[in-house]
C-alpha cells in the first residue's frame, strides 16, 4: 500500500517494492499496489504511480501485478483488491502450492 497523496516519499515505496521483488521467498508471487487515498483531490493517480513501480519490469517477470486506487477513508477499491488477490493467489497456487500441513 503506498500513499498517494506523499510525492515526495515515492522514491521510499520503490526502494521497498524493489527490495520485495527481489526476495527469493517470494519470488513467482503476485503482486498487488494499492494506491491508497484516491479520495484527495491533489493525490498521484494509477496512470501516474504505475510507471514508477515498473521500471524493473524484468524483476517483476510474468508474475500476476496490478495496480488498484483505493481509499481508506471511503472504502472505494478494497472490494477489488481482495477479489483480484484471491484469485491470484488461487492461481499461484498451481506454481506454488501450499505446504502441506501435519494433521
Amino acid at each position: 500500500m503506498i500513499d498517494s497523496n506523499d510525492r515526495e516519499r515515492m522514491n521510499e515505496s520503490k526502494e521497498l517494492f524493489d527490495k520485495m521483488i527481489k526476495n527469493e521467498y517470494l519470488s513467482g508471487m503476485p503482486l498487488l499496489i494499492l494506491a491508497n487515498k484516491q479520495d484527495l483531490v491533489d493525490c498521484m493517480g494509477v496512470r501516474d504511480i504505475k510507471p514508477v513501480f515498473q521500471q524493473h519490469g524484468h524483476l517483476i517477470g510474468r508474475r500476476d501485478c496490478l495496480t488498484i486506487p483505493t481509499s481508506g477513508l471511503t472504502g472505494d477499491g478494497v472490494d477489488e483488491a481482495i477479489i483480484w488477490l484471491e484469485q491470484a493467489l488461487k492461481r499461484n497456487a498451481i506454481v506454488r502450492p501450499p505446504k502441506s500441513q501435519a494433521t
